[in-house]
């Protein structure tokens, strides 16, 4: 038993190992930019060691009891569908090699019985490494930022599809990447007008007009995807957000909830669920959500700023003061971040402070939650003073 253990102990991240750099190395040499590996995670660097080899970086977990399979993600942008099609296959492939080199080394030679053994463990679990990777899987994977993957043969057969999408298809993407999501967003309205109404493309369209705050369009291509394709965590995420904006806080929550059963690590649901809290005035518990998106993604400004205006509420100022600033460090032209500051000063009782943040919040997004109100009540103090 104890041998047994040791072989798998040895063998399941050797296997990571390979199949991560089979996905690794392909995508450093057709793109000749950087790429990272995660062993044992889906994108955690916590509890992890990182190592760098050229222009390969990777993340290991310290606890081979705590691995969770590996990610591979390039860091070049816009690279080409053939290319992509190369590096995922590989993965798979570096499986399927330890699987033959196994299976030469355990038959031809004439080896101890535990080396035999080790060797045939090695063949058995590289073939199903091999097959559970290449066969198309409709369980989704969850990675650490909250955000849905897929295994390899989902992933290909996506891409394949792909290669028969108009050259539109990925000028659109291009624009979206560019945060030109208004002129994505037309294109992507023509696609799906033109026919082409498969569910990334109207995923691709929903997430351009929610940017531009293009909330109705965004609703009905909703009301369109749900009749032909089955939702998952992120599209019931976004709904909800269409529903917060529009005041319908019950449905809201409702979406959020179903957002979180099906991927309880999904960020977005929890910071929106929080946001929807603050907003009934239940800062206690709109807390607790933000803690739990930051503990995914300690990167993630929204729930510095959000949780930051939970405790100002509070009366905590100075804790949430320094969550403001954590927010402003990692996205500077978040308008939130100035409509918030700006309720700080106005809880202190410096209204003209408010009014100019409140001001600029205005300036970055006329659409900020409450900001014509908030203003119109801070300039009737400033203007009680002036007399």
């Amino acid at each position: 038993m104890a041998e047994l253990l040791a072989i798998f102990l040895i063998s399941r991240p050797f296997l990571t190992v390979f199949h991560e750099l089979g996905h690794a190395i392909p995508v450093i040499l057709m793109t000749g930019e950087r790429a990272t590996i995660f062993l044992g995670s889906y994108g955690d660097t916590d509890k992890s060691f990182r190592l760098a080899i050229g222009k390969l970086e990777i993340w290991i977990k310290y606890n081979l009891f705590k691995w969770r399979g590996g990610l591979c993600v390039p860091h070049a942008s816009n690279i080409s569908i053939n290319k992509k099609i190369i590096y995922t296959l590989t993965g798979p492939l570096a499986s399927l090699f330890i699987a033959l080199i196994s299976c030469y080394i355990a038959f031809t030679f004439r080896l101890k019985d535990f080396l035999s053994f080790l060797f045939l463990i090695f063949l058995l679990l590289s073939i199903f490494d091999f097959l559970k990777n290449i066969i198309p899987s409709n369980q989704s994977i969850t990675l650490h930022d909250g955000k849905i993957g897929h295994n390899d043969g989902t992933s290909l057969v996506r891409l394949f599809r792909h290669k028969k999408y108009p050259k539109q298809y990925f000028d659109a993407i291009d624009l979206y990447n560019n945060k030109q999501y208004t002129e994505a967003a037309t294109v992507f309205d023509t696609i799906l007008s033109n026919g082409l109404k498969d569910q990334d493309t109207y995923r691709w369209a929903i997430y351009c007009h929610l940017l531009i705050k293009n909330y109705r369009k965004a609703k009905s291509y909703f009301d369109e995807f749900r009749k032909r394709f089955q939702m998952n965590s992120e599209d019931y995420s976004n709904l909800g957000l269409i529903y917060t904006h529009y005041e319908n806080h019950e449905k809201a929550m409702k979406l959020y909830g179903i957002s979180l059963k099906l991927n309880p690590m999904n960020s977005y649901s929890l910071n929106n669920k929080g946001y929807t809290l603050n907003i009934l005035e239940k800062y206690e518990e709109a807390i607790t959500f933000f803690d739990k998106a930051l503990e995914i993604d300690k990167s993630f400004a929204y729930s510095y700023n959000n949780r930051g205006f939970s405790k100002i509420k509070l009366g905590r100022m100075e804790e949430g003061l320094h969550d403001l600033n954590q927010s402003y460090e990692l996205d500077p032209y978040n308008p939130y971040y100035f409509r918030n500051l700006g309720i700080y000063y106005q809880e202190r009782g410096d209204y003209q402070k408010a009014l100019e943040l409140f001001l600029e919040s205005k300036s970055l997004d006329n659409y900020t939650y409450n900001i014509d109100a908030l203003i119109i009540e801070t300039r009737k103090y400033v203007n009680q003073k002036a007399y």
